[in-house]
């Protein structure tokens, strides 16, 4: 066999040996790309969900504005025996001169109206959507205290201001001894305290004390089902393993002012102004 024809027979041999993996070697090439276009048919973005009509938006807003407008006359009625009871207080404490009147009852009444408006516009949050801490509820009896309490420095003289401010501070500490006996008693008959306990739960209590837990006052009116939201810090270190569990399991609720926290009375003309009509709920 001559060098010539042995050369073409080894070259045609190679070819046939290397024919199949070029042939491989391109399927994944072509894989490859075709996960690539199913991967892009994927990536495509959807479609936006089409936005809600401004008409209805609209519709829906209007319709919360009706409902917190409805909600602050029934607040307002609500709330007025907060400011009744404020306004007695005053009449009591500071010998207001007719012309100083008028002015702290207008005061008042728009103070009134205002605690009524936070409570609303919060409801009215809520069904928009925004909710807040309980810890940021408005307080109707201190939104109306401190707006009566800013007209009384700009209307009564320094000598009836400090009679004003003596008793309400008087008054401010007996509310919260009260408050405190009131929830340590009930504590006591649901948990049987010692008398140890009793006395470091009220150190506690006292030495944690916040301005809302006044509404403490109110839990007779709740018909003795439920239990303030005493922060369990000042409770439950001072209990035993078996008044713990008790504790735990009995149904505490954030008091609010339904009741108003006094008698709305008839006004007898004293101010000197003419008394506010009571709002009928907007339909």
């Amino acid at each position: 066999m001559t060098t010539s024809r042995l050369n073409t027979i080894l070259v045609t041999a190679l070819a046939i040996t290397l024919a199949p993996i070029h042939s491989h070697a391109d399927e994944p090439k072509a894989a490859i790309k075709k996960a690539d276009d199913s991967k892009s048919e994927k990536a495509e973005p959807k479609a936006d969900k089409p936005a809600e009509p401004k008409k209805a938006v609209d519709a829906r807003e209007a319709q919360i504005d009706a409902q917190v407008q409805q909600w602050v006359g029934q607040f307002t009625q609500q709330y007025r025996p907060i400011l009744t009871t404020e306004l007695n207080f005053i009449r009591q404490v500071c010998d207001l001169a007719p012309e100083q009147r008028p002015k702290i009852k207008t005061a008042g009444e728009a103070s009134l109206k205002e605690a009524a408006l936070k409570m609303a516009e919060l409801q009215g949050g809520q069904m928009r959507g925004v909710f807040r801490a309980q810890n940021q509820q408005p307080d109707p009896q201190r939104t109306i205290r401190e707006s009566v309490a800013k007209a009384l420095q700009e209307t009564l003289t320094p000598e009836q201001m400090t009679k004003y401010k003596a008793a309400a501070a008087q008054r401010a500490s007996l509310r919260k001894r009260a408050a405190i006996r009131c929830v340590v008693a009930r504590l006591d008959g649901t948990l049987c305290l010692t008398a140890d306990q009793r006395d470091k739960i009220t150190q506690a209590i006292t030495a944690g004390w916040q301005d809302k837990w006044e509404q403490w006052l109110m839990l007779s009116a709740y018909g003795d089902q439920y239990f303030p939201m005493v922060p369990d810090q000042h409770v439950v270190t001072h209990l035993d393993a078996d008044q713990k569990s008790v504790w735990s399991g009995l149904q505490k609720v954030d008091f609010g002012y339904y009741f108003g926290g006094g008698i709305a009375e008839a006004d007898d003309g004293w101010w000197g102004v003419e008394p506010a009509k009571a709002e009928a709920p907007k339909q």
